[in-house]
């Protein structure tokens, strides 16, 4: 029996039936007593003691087995349905329909619709109208008194008064539990808000740290080749290197550049490209960076016409697997990177292919086999293949990161 969102947390609920229930059996128990004192009835106070005491009996059943654990839907709807019993015994012996307190058979069916589904609050509404309905065809009959008019008419207006007030304390007590739930969601979105913007902020940082390594990790290659081999370089090939090194230095300028652009986002949703424009663009940065580099880039007619909204993440994850497939091919002496891009059970399948020994099958956060390297590759990768509903895994000749196209199209 599932619950509302709206409905009061079932160990609350639980509580508030069992503090409800200490105040019926005071008084009840009050009736027993000061009835036959006050007014000229006599009850028959030993079967009504009786119910008194398995209401007792139950009440402290439920306050250990509340502290037990949280209740339930089902355990709610039997407490009502106890409740409900325990009334119907007790008006079956004193008058039974004609009892002014019988409408307080409508007290548990009015708990139930703010504690339980639809089919609980059926259920209780069925059970007071069985005990109702057998009050009727059995019970005792109070003895005719003078002035029984007007002793049910005072019964009824008490009735009215303990109803209301029950009501209105319980109303009361699950708009402030209401209140509290929904205060504890809003706060518990909004941390999630924050933590999500915080962690694209950092991946948007792994990627600028991703990027800016490379180019550095070149010129430490320059500057060491210069250093070496000075004596003996003419001029032509130190102004080669002199341009590479000047290159490998405005990439890193771009790369703080465009992490400085991306904190002042606003977070709005990029404008869509086609995925083969917009990894095409990705792939021209790259070459940038890695001089002398160049993928064979292939896409299907569906994956290329792709929309991609997505921030500079996506083009983070296409630059890091082509800079993690060059080096795994360079690694064994050969220059070739292949990028194929496709769809397959309805996710975008981008292949990054090398000629290196492949990866582990599940390679450690942040692992990396790369002299100089940060390990950030493949973490960054992973996180925003993940960010967009898919996923990052090895295959035969490379790794694969598959993701969602709706995720790329709506921005994340």
């Amino acid at each position: 029996m599932g619950g509302g969102s709206d409905k009061m947390s079932h160990p609350s609920a639980l509580a508030s039936l069992v503090r409800l229930r200490w105040l019926s059996i005071a008084g009840q128990a009050l009736a027993i007593v000061l009835v036959p004192r006050l007014l000229p009835l006599h009850l028959p106070w030993l079967p009504m003691a009786a119910g008194v005491a398995v209401l007792l009996a139950f009440n402290a059943w439920a306050v250990r087995a509340a502290r037990r654990g949280p209740g339930t839907p089902t355990a709610l709807l039997a407490h009502l349905g106890v409740d409900i019993a325990v009334l119907c015994w007790q008006l079956y012996w004193s008058g039974g329909p004609a009892n002014p307190f019988v409408s307080l058979l409508v007290v548990p069916i009015a708990l139930a619709t703010s504690l339980l589904p639809v089919r609980g609050v059926v259920a209780t509404a069925a059970l007071a109208v069985l005990g109702y309905s057998l009050l009727w065809v059995d019970h005792q009959p109070l003895p005719h008194v003078h002035g029984d008019f007007d002793l049910h008419l005072f019964g009824m207006w008490l009735n009215f008064l303990l109803t209301a007030a029950v009501l209105a304390w319980f109303g009361s007590r699950l708009a402030a539990e209401l209140a509290r739930q929904r205060a504890a969601l809003a706060a518990e979105r909004e941390r999630g808000a924050r933590d999500e913007g915080v962690l694209a902020v950092a991946t948007l940082a792994a990627g600028a740290a991703h990027a800016l390594n490379t180019p550095l990790s070149t010129l430490s290659v320059v500057l060491g080749d210069l250093r070496d081999g000075l004596a003996g370089l003419d001029r032509d090939t130190l102004r080669e290197d002199l341009d590479l090194m000047q290159a490998q230095v405005q990439a890193c300028r771009d790369a703080v550049g465009q992490l400085v652009r991306d904190a002042r986002n606003d977070g709005g949703p990029a404008p869509a490209e086609r995925l083969e424009v917009r990894v095409q663009a990705a792939h021209a940065r790259w070459r940038l960076l890695r001089p002398g580099l160049e993928a064979r880039l292939s896409f299907s007619p569906e994956a290329a016409a792709l929309p991609v909204a997505a921030d500079r993440s996506f083009d983070y994850l296409v630059l890091n697997l082509l800079d993690n497939a060059a080096d795994a091919s360079r690694a064994v002496g050969s220059e070739q990177v292949r990028l194929q891009a496709g769809l397959r059970d309805g996710r975008l399948v981008l292949a990054f292919l090398d000629e290196g020994a492949g990866l582990a099958a599940t390679p450690a956060p942040f692992a990396t086999g790369k002299p100089g390297g940060l390990g950030l590759g493949l973490a960054l990768a992973a996180r925003v293949c993940e960010r967009f509903g898919g996923g990052l895994a090895p295959v035969a000749g490379g790794v694969e990161a598959w993701l969602d196209p709706a995720r790329l199209e709506q921005g994340g």
